[in-house]
């Protein structure tokens, strides 16, 4: 590829770390104000149906642009990363692993299909269709918290820590930057969901929150650290 090119996959990458960071802040915002997202087919439904669009934040809905988002980033994180180390083949990995996370959360990403479930529920004009309606968004809600939305993250997370143990060497990207990266990745691989319920519940938010914020930190550092290495002279 020629420089200019590596310097536009470089942009794109701080370009989505940004937007990424601007979605986690803004529905850090509506939770605050609206509360967390629905856990129940009646709340999903009560919310959509009070207004379509406060009901798309409330449940995420953002996170399918963020999420989609890691595919640039990680690019440009290849990119950034491939001449600075010699573990050719942990970085594919890393990378490997984000992209997969990034096909497994959109494939089982429901909030579209609850959406859908909602307006088809409010238009719905027998009992024996609701009562059918209910049970599809429950099926729909046991995907939802099923293995595939915990896979997703696990693999974002790991492939976080991964790109992170790389950068620890790497001297653009620096220890500090490294060390974020890390610790916020193994804070947002939460605790395992097979752990006694009310420890879970009470425990695991709050380890996936400080994660969160570390891990906004670690985008924002990302961005401007490919945002200088795209305005750094070409060395071919």
């Amino acid at each position: 590829m020629s420089p200019s090119t590596d310097r536009g996959i470089l942009v794109a990458g701080a370009v989505s770390a940004g937007i990424i960071v601007a979605v986690f802040v803004a529905e850090i915002v509506v939770v605050a104000f609206k509360g967390f997202p629905p856990t129940t087919v009646a709340e999903w439904f009560a919310v959509f149906q009070a207004s379509r669009g406060v009901g798309l934040l409330r449940t995420f809905a953002l996170d399918v642009a963020a999420v989609s988002l890691h595919v640039p980033l990680y690019l440009a994180l290849y990119f950034a990363l491939r001449s600075q180390t010699r573990r050719q083949g942990l970085l594919v990995t890393a990378v490997l692993l984000a992209l997969i996370g990034v096909a497994v959360y959109l494939a089982t990403n429901t909030t579209f299909s609850m959406l859908w479930l909602s307006d088809r529920y409010a238009a719905a004009l027998t009992d024996a269709e609701r009562s059918r309606l209910l049970g599809a968004a429950e099926a729909v809600l046991a995907t939802c918290n099923g293995t595939g939305p915990f896979a997703a993250f696990a693999l974002y997370s790991v492939a976080g820590i991964l790109i992170s143990v790389l950068m620890l060497r790497a001297p653009s990207f620096g220890r500090v930057l490294a060390i974020l990266g890390i610790i916020g990745n193994a804070l947002e691989l939460g605790l395992p969901p097979s752990i006694d319920p009310p420890f879970f519940v009470k425990v695991d938010p709050l380890l996936i929150a400080a994660g969160g914020v570390v891990i906004v930190v670690w985008y924002v550092l990302i961005a401007r650290t490919l945002v200088r290495g795209s305005s750094r002279p070409a060395t071919r």
